[in-house]
């Protein structure tokens, strides 16, 4: 994709997160071919959903993803060099990459809920929320990251507001 598309896509995005998490134009390139890697031979990937969402939501993604990469290449690891199958298995030894990647895209989304909606949601909700299944959960939980809070009693309010933001609209 020429860098002048990129330009046009890094418009749809949050301004909040792109600036929060240092997310440029170059970095979006950068996203797309990791996402390319790990998700060769589907038909709509990551990356798809996130250009096709934009706003905030999408923005989630990228900042999932940059502070993925960018875990990866601070503990020397050039994900951009394995094949879909050899980043698998590097993304597996280094969980912890992961896991923080889970942390901050939910933490900005934290944040986007309560800005956007005036609703506060705890990091450990959100991620129930937002996934189909516990893997993401458990990885947080079990991690060294922090101490997380889990409101059971909230979680389809919160399934409710980030499908909402999902869509770009208001919450009913």
């Amino acid at each position: 994709m020429p860098t002048s598309q990129y330009q046009q896509l890094w418009t749809r995005f949050d301004p909040v997160g792109l600036n929060r998490y240092d997310i440029t134009t170059d970095d979006l390139q950068c996203i797309e071919r990791y996402i390319h890697i790990l998700q060769s031979g589907l038909s709509e990937t990551v990356w798809d959903e996130a250009v096709q969402i934009g706003g905030p939501y999408g923005t989630s993604i990228l900042i999932h993803e940059i502070v993925e990469i960018r875990t990866l290449q601070q503990a020397g690891i050039d994900p951009y060099r394995y094949t879909q199958k050899e980043l698998a298995r590097v993304l597996a030894d280094h969980l912890s990459a992961h896991v923080v990647a889970i942390y901050e895209e939910h933490l900005y989304l934290q944040d986007v809920l309560l800005r956007q909606y005036g609703r506060h949601f705890e990091v450990a909700t959100l991620v129930k929320a937002n996934r189909a299944d516990d893997t993401d959960l458990d990885y947080l939980l079990e991690s060294g990251i922090g101490v997380f809070l889990l409101e059971q009693d909230r979680v389809e309010e919160a399934k409710a507001y980030l499908e909402q933001l999902r869509r770009g609209g208001n919450v009913i």
